[in-house]
């Protein structure tokens, strides 16, 4: 399984960003897990767009901090549901300073990550 790579849109405080459509994200490979780096303790909105024809599944996995123990977040999407997380590195940053995204297979869709002022 690949890993695809993906990099946060950075928001000002107080002030408009760019346009941050949803369908302008990265397109889902369900064959494929994503992931983006989590630096320190920063804040992070994860935005997750089902386009598939039906329910599917997105999967964060659990990390080594110390929230860890509550497990993955997973989350069920309908036919053109925009669903938003909001990430802590105490529960879903892993060894390797990055957060881990699955998607259950066929799901088709867009994510986008913006990195909160």
């Amino acid at each position: 399984m690949a890993d695809t790579a993906l990099t946060p849109v950075e928001l000002a405080l107080n002030e408009a960003s760019a346009n941050i459509a949803i369908a302008g994200g990265t397109a889902i490979n369900a064959a494929n897990t994503m992931s983006f780096d989590f630096e320190k303790d920063e804040k992070y909105l994860l935005l997750v767009n089902n386009t598939f024809a039906g329910a599917k599944d997105v999967t964060i996995a659990a990390g080594f901090g110390w929230e860890s123990g509550q497990g993955a977040l997973v989350a069920s999407l309908a036919q053109n549901d925009v669903k938003a997380f909001m990430l802590t590195s105490a529960r879903f940053k892993n060894s390797s300073g990055k957060i881990s995204i699955s998607f259950a297979s066929s799901m088709t869709g867009f994510v986008r990550v913006l990195k909160l002022p």
